[in-house]
């Protein structure tokens, strides 16, 4: 009998991808943020704040993760940006497949600032690569002090917290 060890061949595959991924954007002069939280944290508000100062002196693209509608994407849609929706169903995080697909739907050549909005979900999108050059984590103060303790790895890999 043969076991195979799931999670690592997964996230194995899922980092060469993201390896391809990243290798694409730096070609591309992309620089490609991935912007993580707790659902309801402010991350499509924070968003919303940034977006006209960005695209100032940046061409900027997101793309929009959530389990389930567009409820985000609809709330960027009225800015001058292309926005792209991923549903996951029933995946609580994002994954560099699912990027990739996504992609083809952008000219990379109009993209200096990418910014990934993946599902709102503390446990398991810091375990998936997508690319990104920076993690941007939004906490919430309504959410406790106690979730760095909790969600070690989100806190860990992020580069920013806001």
């Amino acid at each position: 009998m043969h076991y195979v060890e799931l999670e690592k061949d997964l996230l194995q595959r899922n980092d060469m991808l993201a390896e391809n991924i990243k290798r694409n954007m730096d070609d591309h002069g992309i620089f490609v943020l991935n912007l993580m939280s707790a659902p309801g944290a402010g991350k499509t508000s924070i968003l919303e704040a940034v977006i006209p100062e960005l695209t100032k002196k940046y061409r900027v693209a997101v793309i929009e993760g959530d389990m389930q509608g567009s409820a985000d994407a609809d709330r960027l849609a009225g800015f001058d940006i292309k926005v792209h929706q991923i549903n996951t169903h029933s995946l609580c995080h994002l994954e560099a497949a699912m990027l990739e697909r996504a992609l083809v739907n952008f000219d990379l050549h109009g993209i200096d600032c990418l910014i990934i909005e993946n599902v709102g979900n503390l446990v398991c999108p810091a375990d998936f690569f997508l690319g990104e050059d920076e993690i941007m984590m939004v906490v919430s103060v309504s959410e406790g002090h106690d979730k760095p303790h909790k969600y070690p790895v989100m806190f860990s890999k992020a580069n920013v917290l806001v």
